[in-house]
């Protein structure tokens, strides 16, 4: 069994296959390619949700049928770009910082500051 380490996270392989990875976030147990786990662990330093390996293995698979042109799209008041047309080519300039990555985990990183910031809101009003 292969053992590493990302971001203070303990990585190990499931079994004796070296393709799969396994990483235990608070009581979750994730698994998955080595690219799928770090992109979760950076999702949870990032944002502090848990997002399965499985939905990064997804948006590869995706990127085949997807690429294209260029394309702009307004999400929530923060415009979001893909120059290339690469399906994980997507950035956004949010908060004075620029994020990159698949367009589907830009929006929950935005949907999430947006809730964690409401939530402050309803919290200073009481």
């Amino acid at each position: 069994m292969a053992a590493a380490t990302y971001r203070g996270f303990n990585l190990k392989t499931a079994g004796t296959s070296t393709e799969i990875w396994q990483v235990q976030i608070k009581n979750h147990v994730l698994s998955g390619s080595m690219a799928a786990v770090k992109k979760s662990i950076d999702w949870f330093c990032d944002t502090a949700t848990i997002i399965d390996p499985k939905e990064f293995s997804s948006l590869a698979t995706k990127k085949t049928q997807q690429e294209g042109k260029p394309s702009q799209e307004v999400f929530n008041g923060y415009t979001l770009k893909n120059d290339t047309g690469d399906i994980n080519a997507w950035y956004c300039f949010f908060n004075g910082r620029l994020i990159k990555g698949g367009k589907l985990a830009i929006q929950k990183h935005i949907e999430a500051y947006l809730l964690a910031k409401q939530k402050a809101e309803q919290q200073q009003k009481k």
